[in-house]
């Protein structure tokens, strides 16, 4: 393990504890990379406003890749540097092929700060709840997509994620990239525009920054994970990691969150 010069990691699953908190040893794992100025960007597929847990760790660049890579967004002044959204018509293009497929689909759409979600779409929390609060709306799918947006999601009770992706992917192509991070007998997959990975946007923030991708160090856990892992210089994957992330070449298995295992790579590199 050579000390990189950039470290990209995800957030949950990876970073944060099983809780969704930040553990005292990442915390200072961050805070002394930015002291040796070894900066570390997080790479994230949740939008801005589930960033609040890492809002006040002391990072060297409060710059954070979110939605998987659709929007780069600057966490000190909460507002976002650059976004890729979604045409309208590719949506509502999409939304049509997969209702065809799979008739018990679910959709949301993810703006970044607001999420709109149809009739069927299951939020964790109660909807009449959700509703009070400004960031949520809702409506048919083919209307929420009028207003640009990052991400599109499909939910489905009765299809687990890896082959709703599956049956997704063969029945949109190309139209939209297509992953999931999520475990469990509800499938839910979340859409970019076309392209859009965090890997693509790693690529580019790592190059504004002049650092090769030899350099770059990446931690992930999840097939959203895989194309930021299959670049980076560096792969490293949670003891808990999908499977479909091994097979990666040179990736290296380290411990869990439960563990901080992230703090502990980066302080051993210190």
């Amino acid at each position: 393990m050579r000390t990189p010069r950039l470290v990209a990691t995800d957030l949950d699953g990876t970073f944060l504890s099983p809780d969704g908190t930040v553990s005292a040893e990442n915390a200072r794992a961050v805070a002394d990379a930015a002291a040796a100025g070894l900066p570390v960007v997080f790479v994230t597929g949740r939008p801005p406003r589930w960033l609040g847990v890492i809002a006040d760790l002391p990072l060297a660049h409060p710059t954070v890749i979110a939605s998987n890579g659709a929007l780069v967004w600057d966490l000190a002044e909460r507002q976002p540097l650059w976004a890729e959204t979604i045409d309208a018509q590719t949506a509502r293009d999409v939304i049509a092929l997969v209702r065809e497929e799979l008739p018990g689909a679910s959709f949301g759409v993810e703006q970044g700060l607001r999420f709109g979600f149809d009739d069927t779409y299951r939020l964790g929390l109660d909807r009449g709840e959700a509703l009070r609060r400004p960031e949520f709306f809702t409506g048919r799918a083919e209307d929420m997509v009028g207003d640009p947006f990052v991400k599109l999601l499909i939910q489905h009770e009765d299809i687990e994620a890896d082959e709703l992706s599956r049956r997704v992917s063969r029945a949109i192509g190309s139209a939209l990239t297509v992953t999931h991070s999520s475990w469990g007998s509800m499938g839910l997959l979340e859409l970019s525009a076309s392209g859009v990975t965090k890997a693509e946007t790693l690529e580019r923030y790592a190059a504004e920054l002049g650092v090769a991708r030899e350099d770059v160090a990446a931690f992930g856990d999840m097939p959203n994970d895989r194309t930021m892992l299959a670049w980076a210089g560096q792969p490293f994957v949670m003891a808990e990691a999908h499977p479909s992330l091994l097979d990666l070449p040179g990736v290296v298995r380290i411990g869990s969150n439960t563990e901080s295992a992230v703090g502990r790579a980066i302080q051993e590199w210190l």
